[in-house]
């Protein structure tokens, strides 16, 4: 007995734990089937709240009576309106707004108010166009034009009188007393100023440059030629030069052939005693065309050219006089002479050299 009790108490044991394992392993299906019925419910509940009808909105709604719309009756004489008939009221009212407003400002028209006070009144000048616009141009860049060369020979040559009158004032008053006195043209008067010779060349010169600069003048301001003022004075200037140089060889020439020296002699100092008179008149009309404005020109020109004419003039008339009763001539053969010798020769070179210079530049 005590051998056998050791393996009734295991077989005990073993049974008892075996009894645990099976009620365990019911116990766990039974879980899992609870769990599968629990989720089965849920899907089922679920499934019923989105599918389950509106109690309210599944009524059915009652369905109203169609309503019988009144017969059309159609006139046959009137047709369908169209888009003309009904633009057409429209253009009407409009016209007549129209028609009232101008009606209204013919009445009473409007006046434009042109604002004084402001910046506005600017933005009206006809130099300021703001509301005009715009227009493309090309122009070309303005080059100033300088008389400063010009201006320092006009002071070269109002210094070269000034030098003069103060240098010989002796000769300078006989000149202008010889010049207005006719009684006091005589030999005598005419040796006292023949002895003076730096006085009369300086004096000669200031007449060449004088009338060169006032032909100059008045060719660019006749737009006669396009040479260069610059290049169009000194021509003139030596142009009258070699005329007046022909000259005095001509009437010494003359002179010596005729038998006639004296006469050459007093026929060349009244030339020369003019020339030397209009050379000093010519100076204040050089600086009016120099630096003047146009109109003031023009009438400078104007009288210019009356006061050159009555000394040409004036020399031809006290010249006939001196040699008339010495030559015993005429006043035909004078102005002969004048024609042939003094006005032919300019007017003769004056075209060549316009014609040359031209032709050069």
């Amino acid at each position: 007995m005590p051998a056998m009790a050791p393996n009734v108490y295991t077989t005990a044991k073993l049974q008892t734990i075996s009894i645990v394992l099976q009620q365990m392993i019911v116990l766990k299906q039974l879980l899992v089937v609870v769990f599968l019925f629990a989720g089965l419910g849920s899907c089922l509940a679920q499934v019923d709240s989105v599918q389950q009808p509106d109690t309210i909105s599944a009524q059915p709604r009652p369905i109203p009576p169609p309503v019988k719309k009144p017969a059309v009756i159609k006139d046959s004489t009137r047709s369908s309106p169209t888009a003309d008939s009904l633009v057409k009221p429209l253009t009407d009212s409009l016209a007549i707004a129209d028609s009232i407003r101008r009606a209204v400002q013919s009445k009473f028209p409007l006046i434009h108010v042109i604002d004084t006070g402001s910046y506005k009144k600017y933005a009206t000048h006809p130099w300021l166009p703001l509301h005009v616009a715009p227009r493309y141009m090309l122009t070309d860049y303005r080059e100033p034009r300088s008389k400063d060369d010009l201006f320092y020979l006009m002071a070269g040559i109002v210094f070269c009188l000034a030098f003069t009158r103060a240098a010989f004032p002796k000769y300078f008053r006989n000149l202008f007393v010889l010049f207005f006195r006719s009684s006091l043209r005589q030999k005598q008067a005419r040796e006292q100023l023949l002895q003076d010779n730096l006085a009369s060349l300086l004096l000669n010169l200031l007449y060449f440059i004088s009338m060169g600069l006032f032909i100059a003048l008045w060719i660019q301001y006749r737009h006669l030629t396009s040479i260069s003022f610059w290049i169009l004075a000194p021509v003139c200037a030596l142009a009258l030069v070699l005329v007046y140089l022909g000259k005095y060889l001509f009437l010494l020439f003359s002179g010596w052939v005729f038998n006639a020296k004296e006469a050459a002699v007093s026929y060349t100092f009244i030339v020369f005693m003019v020339n030397k008179v209009m050379g000093v008149v010519l100076i204040p009309f050089l600086l009016i065309l120099s630096f003047s404005h146009l109109s003031v020109v023009q009438v400078s020109l104007t009288i210019s050219f009356t006061l050159v004419g009555a000394l040409f003039i004036y020399r031809y008339l006290v010249s006939f006089g001196a040699i008339r009763n010495k030559l015993k001539v005429n006043a035909m053969h004078f102005f002969l002479y004048l024609c042939a010798v003094e006005v032919l020769p300019l007017i003769l070179i004056y075209k060549v050299m316009i014609n040359y210079m031209a032709g050069i530049f």
